[in-house]
This record gives C-alpha cells, structure tokens and sequence, in this order.
C-alpha cells in the first residue's frame, strides 16, 4: 500500500492515514497499541498534550527505534 501525504501551511508533508490515541487512557496498553502500529507502517499518531497519555505515545515511539 502506498502512503499518501498532505502539505501543511508550512510546507511540510504528514502522511494522511493516521492512529488517533483521543479517550485512550495512558499506560501499557496505549504503549503497546502505538508500538503495534509503528510497526505495521503507521507513522503518524494524533495525540496532544489534553488527552493525557503523550508519555506511553513517546514512550512507543523511543522504543519502536524509528527516527
């Protein structure tokens, strides 16, 4: 499957197709659910500081080894 993208204002490019992390409570869970998407290709995960759970979205991302 091929990713596509939107530009932004700025000019840089996020891929379209995302996982969203709004109402999922932080934890282990979260962490696994982000770590399993990264590795089936996502690369872009909705989350903000208002849902509470950007520690295990980080958490995932620093342990998934991707840049």
């Amino acid at each position: 499957m091929e990713q596509t993208f939107i530009t932004l204002n700025n000019g840089a490019k996020i891929p379209q197709f995302g996982m969203g992390v709004f109402m999922v409570p932080d934890g282990e869970e979260t962490k696994k659910a982000c770590l399993d998407a990264l590795k089936m290709g996502y690369r872009h995960i909705d989350t903000a500081h208002a849902y509470q759970n950007e520690r295990s979205v980080g958490e995932a991302v620093c342990e998934s080894g991707i840049d």
